[in-house]
């Protein structure tokens, strides 16, 4: 990111402790409270400014992580960042979250955020505060030696610093951090950006480090969005229409008003964003206890409005989406290298095959809830949200005050996935509170939250490909359709094949959809990876080896979709490489009915590929009994974390092809739980999956959403050595 190098830091402090804001402002300053001050009311006083970072008397360290953490472990990575430039012992440090702060953009009346970027989506939140937080923690150290400096009356450079201590190395003296705080509290911050440690100094950074909070989570303390309460709040269900972009034709509150505890009702009206709902048409119970909300709820007479979506169903927009992909029409051409024409009629072989994606359910482990007190000329929301930012505006608009007035108290997140990117459920507590006039719990169920999602789309792709005569990949023509989101026509195979075309339909439709775990890719890449491994098998090709000949003499690309400015061929190769190493790829020997399946993806900046061996012996069950997989994200940052997150992403993966599938019949959900909805249980899930971290010289990229991508594509290549059925749809359905 760019830094202004004039102004960086924002100084508060004690006249015991440092207590230090990483900011932007025309001028820098400090303060000073006691030690008595270190309690949590206090330390929530400061966060209010946005403080990254308290170094009291005892030499112990308190670092706010500016990115809530959803399962990602920015809560732990943040920090690690701050210390490892701080010179801090890491055993001193404890990480919380930091408040909100925004900040108003006068150029075009935008809000953003006023220190380091909190949003954590599309695997962006560690690179996008790695100068930010890494210059926190060097100017902190820089200040802390210039209070060093002055007690031992020498130059800055005489000084070290070693876990939370400064060395003087002339007299051979130390002080802890904790001993100068309070010198350093009045100390002016550096005017320009300081120097940063080489990669080869790091101590914390490519360390092991144990996420924060495991043993709260483990506990069951209350640390989720979910746990929270407000005083003087009030609990509430909200029965929302369960037809797509519907409404309420009438409703009957008597038999709900009759249960005790209940206080009123009231109507969420329904609002429209684009084609898609913005919230939906509802009917609010509140009341004391949720206990009595919810059984109320279940006594409201709701007739409802099914809206012009009625008679929609998933099997039908499947067919729907065919018809243009096998149709005349043309689609929106995103990229069109070559002649494609020419190719096909060069070809030594062509094959042509259909991939099928379903809508995909979140299923956020914790069903989406908020608190919300809207005042006058003020807002409180307590949330576990992706980008507070985005809360907040959503708030203000329907609160008739400015954003940078909306207190937005994040908190951890139950998985997000990008379903709380979304603001409808905090728009609707919002809703309910200003019309209420007090504080307000809104808690969704596990069906309202599988009924009311933005599901990943469905996609049908058609790809028609064609190798040369030298069994080469030479010509790529791909035609997808889905409700919204463009193709990745930058991502491989593009600017390997000579003749590359990509064409898209979207077509509208009543079913709501959103981002899920790196939007589009797992749809993308399980139609990419398949056909690639299709036309190796048709040319009598082994896999790898196909790659290998594909990737060959490819460098580095411009990349101008999110997630980089380059996409790197060699890169890409070198996972595809490891996981066949790791695998004994060109060795491996296994009985009729057990096989291997490879396949790779680019997401958001990061490289990954795996290898899956599957049991099939049983079809028409099968076990995926072994995953190896392979990154590449740049410097690693928590290698703990990564390996974590890789076991994690490729199992959702794999859970997104064998179960995951939203149904949709008469324009309305139908897998409204998981008695509906199977998801991988721990028996069907992979022995082992044995994890590589690619080093190199790059900036860290992110690691949350790459490893989910080649899942199914994987799974799906390994049944078809295994079986000789291929796959072509998800979720899988294989024959006896």
């Amino acid at each position: 990111m760019t830094l202004n190098r004039r102004d960086f830091l924002k100084v508060s402090a004690s006249n015991t402790a440092l207590v230090l804001a990483v900011s932007v402002p025309t001028s820098l300053s400090a303060k000073a409270v006691s030690q008595s001050t270190n309690t949590a009311a206090t330390r929530s006083k400061y966060n209010t400014w946005d403080i990254y970072l308290t170094i009291f008397p005892d030499n112990k360290i308190e670092i706010a992580s500016p990115v809530q953490d959803m399962g990602q472990h920015m809560k732990t990575a943040g920090p690690m960042l701050l210390a490892e430039e701080l010179d801090a012992d890491w055993n001193l440090v404890s990480c919380t979250a930091a408040a909100t702060h925004l900040k108003a953009n006068p150029k075009d009346n935008s809000v953003d955020y006023a220190h380091a970027s909190m949003n954590t989506g599309g695997s962006h939140a560690l690179r996008d505060n790695w100068d930010y937080l890494r210059q926190a923690g060097g100017t902190a150290k820089h200040m802390l030696k210039q209070a060093a400096a002055q007690v031992w009356k020498c130059e800055i450079d005489d000084i070290d610093c070693k876990k939370s201590f400064l060395f003087n190395n002339n007299s051979h003296q130390k002080l802890s951090y904790g001993e100068v705080a309070k010198i350093a509290s009045g100390m002016k911050a550096p005017q320009t950006l300081v120097a940063l440690k080489e990669r080869s100094e790091y101590s914390i950074i490519g360390t092991d480090a144990t996420t924060v909070d495991i043993e709260d989570i483990i506990q069951g303390k209350p640390l989720f969005g979910i746990d929270m309460k407000l005083p003087g709040q009030v609990e509430v269900v909200v029965a929302r229409c369960p037809y797509f972009l519907g409404d309420i034709k009438s409703y009957d509150d008597t038999e709900a008003l009759k249960v005790n505890g209940v206080l009123s009702t009231l109507v969420v009206k329904p609002s429209m964003s684009g084609t898609q709902k913005k919230q939906s048409a509802g009917v609010a119970v509140i009341a004391t206890s949720l206990w009595s909300a919810l059984k109320a709820r279940k006594l409201l007479n709701i007739e409802w409005e099914k809206g012009k979506w009625s008679n929609e169903s998933d099997t039908q927009l499947e067919q729907r989406y065919q018809d243009l992909c096998w149709g005349e029409k043309e689609g929106k051409v995103q990229r069109n290298d070559g002649d494609i024409q020419q190719g096909f009629q060069s070809a030594k072989q062509t094959l042509e095959q259909e991939y099928i994606t379903p809508f995909l359910h979140h299923a956020c482990m914790e069903p989406m809830n908020c608190i919300a007190d809207i005042k006058a000329d003020k807002a409180t929301i307590i949330v576990g949200h992706q980008a507070p930012s985005y809360a907040a505006k959503a708030v203000a608009e329907i609160a008739g005050i400015s954003p940078l007035n909306v207190d937005v108290q994040s908190h951890r997140m139950g998985g997000g996935f990008g379903r709380k990117w979304t603001q409808d459920f905090v728009s609707e507590a919002a809703i309910i509170s200003k019309q209420l006039g007090t504080a307000v719990k809104v808690t969704w169920t596990r069906e309202d939250e599988m009924e009311q999602d933005y599901f990943g789309p469905m996609q049908v792709t058609k790809i028609k490909a064609a190798v040369d005569h030298n069994n080469k990949l030479s010509t790529w023509h791909y035609r997808h359709a889905s409700k919204r989101g463009a193709a990745y026509e930058r991502c491989f195979p593009a600017n390997l094949i000579e003749n590359y075309r990509v064409e898209v339909f979207n077509e509208d439709c009543g079913t709501p959809v959103g981002a899920w775990r790196g939007p589009g890719h797992l749809q993308y890449t399980f139609a990419t990876e398949s056909m690639i491994d299709e036309l190796a098998f048709s040319s009598k090709t082994d896999p790898f080896k196909f790659r290998e000949k594909l990737f060959q003499g490819k460098k580095s690309f411009p990349y101008q979709q999110y997630g980089g400015e380059t996409i790197d061929a060699e890169r890409m190769f070198d996972c595809y490489k490891k996981v066949a190493e790791m695998s004994d790829w060109a060795n491996y020997s296994a009985p009729k009915g057990v096989g291997l399946g490879m396949a790779g993806h680019f997401t958001f900046g990061s490289y990954a590929a795996f290898v899956v061996e599957v049991d099939a012996r049983k079809a028409p069950n099968y076990r995926v009994t072994k995953c190896w997989g392979a990154i590449d994200c740049g410097l690693a940052v928590n290698p703990n974390h990564i390996r974590n997150q890789m076991e994690g992403g490729f199992i959702d993966g794999l859970n997104a092809a064998m179960f995951n599938r939203a149904q949709i019949k008469d324009g309305r959900i139908v897998t409204s739980n998981f008695d509906r909805l199977p998801m991988l249980r721990m028996a069907q899930s992979p022995y082992d999956v044995e994890v590589a971290i690619m080093e190199n010289h790059f900036s860290p990229t992110g690691v949350g959403e790459p490893p989910t991508a080649p899942a199914a594509a994987a799974l799906a290549n390994a049944l078809f050595a295994a079986t000789g059925q291929r796959i072509r749809k998800l979720p899988i359905k294989l024959e006896a």
